[in-house]
């Protein structure tokens, strides 16, 4: 897209110019260094306009990202010889109603996790899935989850590994009271709705940001976003697998050192 392919641009993510340009087309490529968190903004600010995303694991963890920062002069030779594809995620489109009003809409490419906020009670969510209603949930909290985010938060609640180029969403209770205990797994062309229904605090934080409050009523619709984020991969098929071995057996976040 950009006029000038050899143009190389360093700045923050953050950066009100860098999105900008970004949302003008001129760029081509985004390499984030740093660790998942930085992937997921960067894969979610690139996939509107389509650009895919090349991560240089700078962080503890690194589930999404394929070089490592021992690797990246040998990756980028591959990078600029053509010798790499894009892997596509699905997003999920989230929108929070208040009676008739829409208050917020977030994409999201790993999780929105709906909690309790300062109680210890639990929550009293109800969800309809495309309009019919599922269960009246009684939780700590519910989550949805892509197939990147299955990994996550998901992952850790009970919810079972999704490949991550499939397009599924995952629906996993919290710690569930006398209901409805299992995890499932919901197509893409489902509509997923979750009204706040006790009076219990419930927060919604999408991809791990710090919340916004949902009153009594409150509503979130999700299905599957028009956009999926693009992340560069070298043609390794397995990385997925080899990663849930490498890392699923020995954290790193915990104190465990870097996977071998």
């Amino acid at each position: 897209r950009s006029r000038s392919p050899e143009l190389v641009d360093s700045r923050s993510l953050n950066d009100p110019e860098f999105r900008e340009r970004l949302r003008s087309g001129a760029y081509d490529l985004i390499i984030a260094l740093g660790g998942d968190g930085t992937m997921l903004r960067a894969g979610k600010l690139g996939a509107p306009v389509r650009v895919p995303v090349m991560g240089i694991n700078l962080g503890h963890f690194g589930f999404l990202i394929e070089t490592q920062k021992d690797e990246w002069i040998s990756r980028l030779d591959d990078l600029l010889a053509g010798r790499w594809e894009t892997d596509k995620r699905m997003m999920i489109h989230l929108s929070h109603y208040r009676g008739e009003e829409k208050l917020h809409t977030w994409e999201i490419l790993n999780d929105v996790v709906l909690t309790r906020a300062m109680s210890i009670r639990p929550v009293h969510l109800s969800v309809h899935i495309n309009d019919i209603e599922l269960a009246e949930y009684v939780a700590d909290g519910l989550i949805l989850a892509t197939a990147t985010g299955s990994t996550a938060y998901s992952q850790s609640a009970g919810g079972p590994i999704l490949r991550p180029d499939m397009r599924n969403m995952l629906l996993v209770p919290v710690a569930p009271n006398l209901c409805v205990d299992r995890c499932l797994v919901l197509a893409d062309t489902d509509t997923v709705s979750f009204t706040v229904t006790g009076n219990v605090e419930v927060m919604a934080s999408p991809d791990g940001t710090a919340g916004t409050q949902l009153d009594f009523g409150d509503r979130i619709l999700a299905k599957a976003s028009d956009h999926s984020a693009l992340f560069v991969r070298f043609g390794d098929k397995g990385i997925f697998y080899r990663n849930i071995t490498r890392y699923m057996q020995r954290n790193p976040t915990i104190g465990g050192g870097k996977p071998t």
